[in-house]
């Protein structure tokens, strides 16, 4: 911090302003400030990286900080509970080792596997829902969460419950899954407004490992092919010879 103070900042500063003397600039617009020092980072793009800060505008941190641009690892659009995971996860990849996240990945889907449907499924609005359906059937290319509700909304009025669960309508915030294929209900999705009702007898259809590996795993896969980290274990060849 000191050094950046009172060493590289003069320095980067000389720098632009004999720039903008060189270009006969009206008046200096470029101005260079240090924002963080970090001990760590990854990059997966320009512009989109991960680093571990210590010390952010002179603030020393006495546990790093970590500070994430441009990589929608965490989006509102991930379930809630895996939000917090995916920091815990991002956390050990930047302090810790391959094989403590490689446990941490399958702890946590054990913990996944026990929570229920709404806690799993994806939020999305359900926008423009009606224009997906052309004389009573789904169109091709139809958003997933919009087939799933459209399905939803055939399973509730062919079971006659309508008047229990309400429909869902263009506008309304929803929640979906993947289901096991082949099913009960002809469909690899379902969505639900709040709850997804027990008549529909889907709970048993969930895929549970779709919906761990769409919202917690491929996520996580965007920062560990850079490193080349694995979020499973891998057998190695000695490994392979010794338990022949």
């Amino acid at each position: 911090d000191k050094l950046c103070e009172k060493n590289l900042s003069k320095v980067i500063a000389s720098a632009c302003k004999e720039f903008s003397e060189y270009l006969n600039t009206y008046q200096q617009k470029i101005v260079m400030k240090r924002e963080v020092l970090a001990d760590k980072g990854i990059w997966t793009k320009k512009k989109k990286y991960i680093l571990n800060v210590w010390n952010k505008e002179g603030v020393q941190y006495s546990h790093p900080k970590l500070k994430i641009m441009g990589i929608e690892v965490v989006r509102s659009s991930t379930p809630a509970v895996c939000r917090s995971k995916l920091k815990d996860a991002i956390k050990i990849i930047m302090n810790s080792t391959e094989s403590e996240l490689v446990d941490f990945i399958a702890n946590f889907k054990k913990e996944f596997k026990k929570l229920s449907v709404e806690d799993v499924a994806f939020p999305r609005t359900a926008n423009n829902v009606s224009e997906f359906l052309v004389d009573g059937k789904i169109k091709k290319g139809t958003p997933i969460h919009i087939r799933g509700s459209l399905d939803y909304n055939r399973l509730i009025v062919e079971r006659k419950l309508d008047r229990k669960y309400q429909r869902i309508f263009d506008g309304n915030k929803i929640k979906f899954c993947h289901l096991k294929e082949p099913n009960i209900v002809h469909s690899h999705v379902i969505a639900f407004p709040d709850i997804l009702p027990k008549e529909l007898e889907l709970h048993s259809e969930v895929d549970y490992d779709k919906q761990f590996e769409m919202s917690f795993v491929r996520p996580l896969e965007t920062i560990l092919s850079v490193i080349g980290w694995k979020t499973k274990k891998v057998a190695t060849l000695n490994e392979l010879f010794c338990d022949e």
